[in-house]
């Protein structure tokens, strides 16, 4: 256990009491780190694989990678006319340092439950029309989350990453021949998208609790070190008809029942803005894979190289121009030819126009404005410049002594 608590201690640096007191201390005067409100999230970007069901969630710094994939299986004894849904969350030292390969931490078995919670349990995803034959054979759908880098609120990223795979995959088109199950590829067959009902996501709210008061403050989408400081947690999972359909309590701080319903309501509001910006991520995807332009990952990191112009194109109307360009013709003013005089030399020519006087010919003023009155010696001019002469007398003069040994 020792050697265990030091390589934590090395590989993740701890927060110093100062930093949490800073952080206490902006909280409760209304300022967080990066200049959020106590209840505004981060900017959430998606993006959408080549492959179906795969996408990318941007929250703020925190990257999640969302797979899907499906295959045959034989279905489960208490419930044989169901598929499976499987959630599995990985966490690498890639988001992290304090993360092991293959090692589940804490955190990452409770990152999975609170998503198969979400998912699984509200329903809202149709398991029996993933049944081929009853007590044969069923549709295993797998839902892989690798998270990429870990800022904070993995459990957001983690939900809406999962719920847009969820709806971007397809599955391949099976038929059925008495006993004999064909799954068509995708070549052949347009795959067949999954069954969502409706779309939980979830809305992590991190409280605290300043010392000797009975108050407590709730932050959303808390950030990597809010998390760190915050004396517990709230997850709540709603989906776009304000239904509840988990909620995750973590934590010791004293919830009251108007702290609750609070959380509750902007948690379903959050949760409408999520789904709507989900459905419109799904439809733009739809819309390119049908247009056939560029999209997949390495299409997004070009659209957002700075080299990358994406202006929209506008239309311009010349037909009044040649109008235009005739009336300023007429009302320009034609400027007066001044005759030059051109003079050549051995490798030069010099165009010089009548206006303007020569060089030579200032010269020759210049010398004519200048008239010579008097001329005088370099020993006059130094005589001139000396004002008073000083004669020193032999009295002026120091006197010196000798200085014998005795």
């Amino acid at each position: 256990l020792l050697q265990e608590i030091q390589r934590f201690i090395m590989k993740e640096t701890p927060v110093s009491i100062c930093e949490k007191n800073f952080l206490l201390e902006g909280l409760w005067e209304g300022k967080r780190l990066d200049g959020r409100n106590w209840l505004e999230e981060r900017k959430l970007e998606m993006t959408f694989g080549k492959d179906w069901g795969s996408c990318q969630v941007n929250l703020g710094r925190t990257i999640v990678l969302a797979q899907v994939s499906a295959q045959v299986t034989e279905p489960r004894v208490a419930r044989p006319n169901e598929g499976i849904l499987m959630v599995n969350v990985e966490l690498s030292p890639i988001a992290a340092p304090k993360f092991d390969v293959g090692r589940m931490t804490e955190e990452g078995v409770e990152i999975n439950r609170t998503i198969e919670r979400c998912l699984k349990e509200s329903r809202c995803l149709d398991l029996e029309s993933l049944c081929i034959i009853s007590e044969e054979k069923v549709w295993t759908v797998r839902l892989d989350l690798h998270i990429l880098n870990h800022c904070g609120n993995l459990t957001d990223a983690c939900s809406v990453a999962g719920l847009a795979a969820l709806c971007h995959f397809r599955r391949p088109d099976v038929t059925l021949k008495g006993d004999l199950v064909t799954v068509h590829p995708i070549t052949e067959r347009d795959p067949v998208p999954l069954a969502v009902h409706h779309h939980p996501v979830t809305s992590t709210f991190a409280m605290f609790q300043m010392a000797g008061t009975a108050e407590t403050l709730a932050v959303c989408d808390p950030s990597r070190l809010e998390e760190e400081c915050m004396g517990g947690k709230m997850v709540i999972g709603v989906n776009a008809y304000r239904e509840i359909c988990t909620l995750h309590l973590a934590g010791q701080v004293l919830v009251d029942k108007k702290l609750v319903l609070k959380l509750t309501n902007t948690a379903a509001e959050k949760a409408k803005k999520m789904v709507e910006k989900i459905k419109q991520s799904l439809a733009k995807e739809e819309e390119l894979r049908k247009s056939g332009a560029p999209r997949g990952f390495a299409a997004s990191l070009q659209a957002l190289s700075i080299m990358q112009n994406n202006a929209e194109k506008k239309e311009f109307d010349f037909s009044k121009v040649s109008k235009e360009a005739k009336s300023l013709i007429k009302q320009t003013q034609v400027n007066e030819e001044v005759p030059c005089q051109v003079s050549r030399g051995d490798h030069s020519i010099e165009v010089v126009p009548e206006t303007m006087e020569g060089i030579d010919s200032d010269d020759d003023n210049e010398a004519d404005d200048l008239e010579i009155t008097a001329e005088k010696t370099r020993a006059e001019v130094l005589n001139e410049k000396v004002t008073e002469h000083i004669d020193l007398d032999d009295s002026e003069e120091e006197e010196t002594v000798t200085l014998t040994t005795v």
